[in-house]
């Protein structure tokens, strides 16, 4: 289950989206999260690792970008949540 909360204050849910591929045979989703009045975003997309296994992967815009990867999209967005969490107690 997806969570229903909002990303944190200076954050925007710019697309969520699945999308059925006919040549995978499978539903994929990608998220796209935007810093308000920059040029900051986090994603979210589904990638298959080495072990031939479907896992979302999180990364940032920007150098050394990747936060992570978790088996369910749910526990994807709970590292886009602290990253963004993170990003906004700096400022």
């Amino acid at each position: 289950m997806t969570s229903e909360r909002n990303p944190p204050t200076g954050w925007v849910l710019e697309t969520e989206r699945t999308t059925h591929d006919e040549l995978m045979g499978r539903d994929y989703t990608t998220v796209l999260y935007r810093q308000e009045h920059s040029r900051k975003a986090v994603y979210i997309n589904e990638v298959i690792d080495g072990r031939n296994v479907w896992e979302y992967n999180v990364h940032h815009s920007g150098r050394d970008g990747d936060l992570g990867t978790a088996a369910d999209l749910e526990t994807a967005k709970q590292i886009a949540y602290v990253f963004m969490s993170d990003s906004v107690a700096r400022v």
